[in-house]
């Protein structure tokens, strides 16, 4: 991943600090929640011993001398905002970064585990392509393929698919949605609510008169955990001993979802990680009472990272998993979202983090047990040589 290195003219690092510390004190007063004295800061300095600093002192009358006498206008948002991005960078870390309003949405929303809707994937035309499991669009026998032309009677053929997707979610409870399937018009009632946005699929695969579990994870969201307990509960009625998990293309998300789902597996007292911070190493290990006796193939490659590398290491050296594909992205480091009063948000590392074997993986990934490529064929398609040695592998 590639450093973010561009200086930001006109601040040097004691300017950064001193315009964030004025960024929190005012937009504080502002809000009339703080008290000088006692008020602290996240890491637990108050205010007050931040505005003893003499550079703080320095820079205030320096500050007050640009904002009230400079030729042109201030625009003090835009500043801060530089400021704050001339420390992230000066940390010269590709993962310490400052998230504007438009960047933060997107992560907000890459890693939320609900949604207010009605299960569905809905593509241009307004035509579903596709319904969640046990979601309400299923429940009332919405398919793939139906075409919605209107909701509450409202006709929709003429609006975008943004336009469809804002009018079914801004309604509450109960709608009418009018669809078009097999050619023949129809009226289908179903709910509107807040549901877990899929973050795994599951399906079982047969192989030489064996059942055999196949997960992919897609990313580790707030509700992740959630879906891969109902998942294997389902795979233990089934009676099913073998799974693959597949974690390719999986670029990570929360920490905590891959430590829960590490836990489903592991028996209690086995390690799942360390974090190494600047004064020492802890170690995260399962507590819980539950574990598995399936056997478990990953499949992984060089998008597999971060949170998908965390349960990959936990289950290989902690479990027995076998891994299958190449290697991985090779994100060791762990970071922490604080979210800024404007909206907007700063991530920056606070540890490494190690496998239970004690390795660090940052910038050298975790090798496969059988290294394995995709190939084409000579129609230019793709065979997917991973999977099927995955179950090889998980057969033997």
């Amino acid at each position: 991943m590639e450093k973010h290195t561009k200086k930001i003219v006109g601040f040097n690092l004691i300017e950064v600090i001193i315009i964030i510390v004025i960024s929190g004190v005012t937009s504080s007063i502002a809000t009339g929640v703080i008290s000088m004295h006692n008020s602290r800061t996240s890491s637990g300095t108050t205010y007050a011993e931040l505005l003893q600093d003499e550079g703080v002192k320095s820079f205030l009358d320096v500050y007050s001398g640009v904002v009230n006498g400079y030729y042109e206008n201030v625009d003090k948002n835009k500043a801060i905002d530089s400021a704050i991005n001339g420390m992230m960078n000066y940390l010269g870390d590709e993962y310490t970064t400052y998230l504007n309003g438009d960047a933060t949405d997107s992560l907000t929303n890459s890693l939320a585990g609900s949604y207010v809707g009605i299960g569905v994937y809905i593509k241009d035309g307004a035509i579903i392509e596709s319904t969640f499991e046990d979601s309400p669009a299923e429940k009332a026998g919405l398919q793939k393929g139906d075409k919605i032309v209107g909701i509450n009677n409202e006709d929709v053929t003429n609006k975008s698919l943004e336009e469809v997707t804002k009018m079914i979610k801004d309604k509450k409870g109960f709608i009418t949605l009018s669809i078009i399937r097999n050619n023949q018009k129809q009226d289908v009632k179903v709910e509107v609510k807040e549901i877990d946005k899929p973050a795994i699929t599951t399906t079982t695969l047969e192989k030489n008169g064996q059942n055999i579990g196949y997960m992919y994870i897609e990313t580790f969201s707030t509700t992740v955990a959630n879906q891969v307990e109902k998942a294997l509960k389902r795979i233990d009625n089934d009676k099913i001993s073998k799974l693959i998990i597949d974690l390719r293309n999986n670029g990570g998300g929360y920490l905590s979802a891959a430590s829960d789902i590490a836990s489903m597996f592991l028996e209690k007292g086995k390690k799942i990680y360390s974090l190494e911070d600047k004064d020492s190493i802890k170690d995260y290990n399962d507590e819980t009472d539950e574990k598995k006796n399936l056997k478990v193939v990953l499949l992984v490659n060089d998008g597999t990272a971060s949170a998908s590398e965390i349960l990959t290491a936990a289950l290989k050296d902690s479990y027995g998993a076998e891994v299958v594909g190449t290697t991985t992205f090779g994100k060791g480091k762990v970071q922490q979202t604080k979210s800024l009063s404007d909206g907007t948000m700063v991530k920056y590392t606070t540890a490494r983090w190690l496998r239970p074997n004690g390795e660090c993986i940052d910038n050298i990934g975790i090798k496969p047990d059988y290294e394995v490529d995709l190939i084409k064929n000579e129609n230019d398609e793709i065979i997917d040589t991973q999977l099927e040695k995955a179950i090889e592998v998980v057969l033997k």
